[in-house]
């Protein structure tokens, strides 16, 4: 069993698929509190009893990984240190219920080899995805004709358990695919014939 957690301080989305490759829940947990201790202790909570229901046999748990979409500047260093705490106190709860493996977003995303659309932004992207790979996908809208409040969490999370699960299976690997340099190319072609001229 995959089970993916798309990771927020405000949302954390849920995409479970059992040994046979198919997708059988969808779910959203909303951390509760006033403070981050509070929503710490809330999320503890109910990741510990939705896995305490849901957890059978082998189970590989895939998380975002923590600041691996941080660019710098103080408001953004804050918000991710706030994420990777409540990513810390995720995972330590999941690795009570099974392996956990970590991946980075932008990882998860070429794995899954997810490509926008002219004017597309990321989570209207991974929606769409979603959509058009996972028939029991629960996509809702709004009367303005947005996603309702969690769709944006179960994509990521489906995201997590397509990456993951291609991971998994040798299919892909979570460290980036490396370029040869000219260097290496040069250093290549000059192996077995002496050193390259300088």
């Amino acid at each position: 069993m995959i089970i993916g957690w798309d990771v927020s301080t405000s949302a954390i989305g849920i995409c479970v698929r059992n040994d046979e490759g198919k997708t059988i829940e969808f779910g959203v947990i909303y951390p509760s509190g006033e403070t981050h201790a509070e929503k710490h202790r809330s999320a503890a909570a109910q990741v510990d009893a939705f896995c305490k229901r849901r957890c059978e046999g082998k189970v590989t748990h895939v998380v975002e990984q923590a600041l691996g979409g941080f660019t710098g500047g103080l408001t953004s260093k804050q918000t991710l240190m706030t994420l990777a705490a409540m990513n810390a106190v995720v995972s330590f709860i999941l690795s009570s219920h099974g392996a956990v493996l970590h991946i980075l977003p932008v990882t998860a995303k070429r794995i899954v080899d997810l490509k926008k659309e002219d004017g597309e932004d990321k989570k209207a992207a991974v929606i769409r995805l979603a959509r058009s790979r996972e028939p029991t996908f629960p996509y809702t809208e709004t009367k303005a004709g947005n996603p309702t409040k969690g769709v944006d969490d179960m994509a990521d999370a489906w995201l997590l358990v397509e990456a993951g699960g291609k991971v998994l299976r040798g299919e892909a690997s979570v460290g980036q695919p490396k370029k040869a340099t000219g260097g290496q190319s040069k250093a290549r072609g000059a192996k077995g014939g002496g050193h390259p001229k300088g």
